[in-house]
């Protein structure tokens, strides 16, 4: 009953996040027209699916870190958590970040479990979190400066042509590093089973056609306006962060980078055309959600365990 009740959440779960997560990487590409909204969603699922397989097990050793003794209803717990957080999420239109929420909530899993977490991982984790998002407005503002540079005046339409092919690669890559390290993370926490891969697969692809309408406006139109290039080096900063976290098991958010990127982008402009409004939503309901999953995986274990 438990191992089905798994099955369930993780579904949906992935489906949540699937369609959460799209705008973090095909949202530029759709907006600013490069290519249809059909043709961008099946991009992001081909990029999903692929980042998956290829590299989510790598994080099972955050997994093991964060919780060294899991448990079908340690994940159980954690699952429902997930899924409460990205509902929520939904309905306020914020794109959400699973490493971050998730991970908070099976912390606290361990805390109620009193298992002894890796303090050195949990520090390596954390320092990303709190490092990665200044490095990516950084690298961003750096990008900008030598791009804007570089950008050929005279043949206009052509570098457009360019950027526009590069951003669709790009965007493609941010799909992956989100299967490999969002996703992998959902998938390296399941108990081990042959159908966990067909239903992270059917939650990646309805997720993402069924449940990305209302973040792909709030990432790609309310911040700022879409511009090709701020998207490519935006998209580029995040997915080369996200990939090194990766790498080393870590689990971090394409969201949160994204969207830090994008605000380094717009900080490049002379007349600094930043939305704060939504910006100050997104962080706000980052951090809360960081602090009640964690609270929510220490009180919900205690109390069915």
């Amino acid at each position: 009953m438990l191992d089905l009740i798994i099955f369930f959440l993780s579904f949906i779960l992935i489906a949540l996040v699937a369609g959460n997560n799209l705008s973090a990487c095909s949202g530029a590409i759709i907006s600013g027209r490069a290519v249809s909204k059909r043709f961008g969603i099946l991009l992001t699922v081909a990029g999903y699916i692929l980042g998956l397989v290829m590299q989510g097990q790598i994080l099972k050793g955050g997994i093991y870190a964060l919780l060294p003794n899991s448990s079908p209803l340690a994940v159980a717990v954690a699952l429902s958590i997930g899924v409460i957080v990205f509902i929520y999420s939904h309905i306020k239109k914020v794109p959400q970040s699973l490493s971050m929420t998730f991970s908070s909530a099976i912390l606290g899993i361990s805390i109620a479990s009193g298992f002894k977490t890796n303090l050195t991982f949990l520090l390596s984790m954390s320092s990303f979190w709190v490092l990665a998002p200044i490095v990516s407005i950084i690298l961003v503002l750096f990008m900008m400066r030598i791009s804007n540079h570089l950008v050929n005046k005279r043949h206009i339409w052509k570098t457009v042509g360019r950027i526009r092919l590069l951003l669709i690669i790009v965007s493609f890559f941010t799909a992956f590093t989100l299967g490999a390290n969002t996703m992998g993370l959902l998938y390296s926490s399941l108990p081990s089973s042959v159908y966990n891969l067909p239903i992270a697969i059917s939650g990646i692809i309805i997720g993402s056609f069924l449940l990305s309408g209302r973040e792909l406006k709030r990432i790609s139109s309310d911040i700022i306006t879409i511009r090709y290039l701020n998207s490519l080096n935006s998209q580029f900063a995040s997915t080369l962060i996200v990939e090194i976290a990766t790498l080393f098991g870590i689990p971090l958010s394409n969201t949160q980078i994204f969207t830090t990127s994008i605000y380094g982008a717009g900080l490049s402009y002379r007349n600094r055309i930043i939305k704060k409004k939504p910006a100050k939503e997104i962080i706000y309901v980052w951090i809360v959600m960081i602090l009640a999953s964690m609270a929510l995986g220490y009180v919900l274990f205690s109390i069915v365990s």
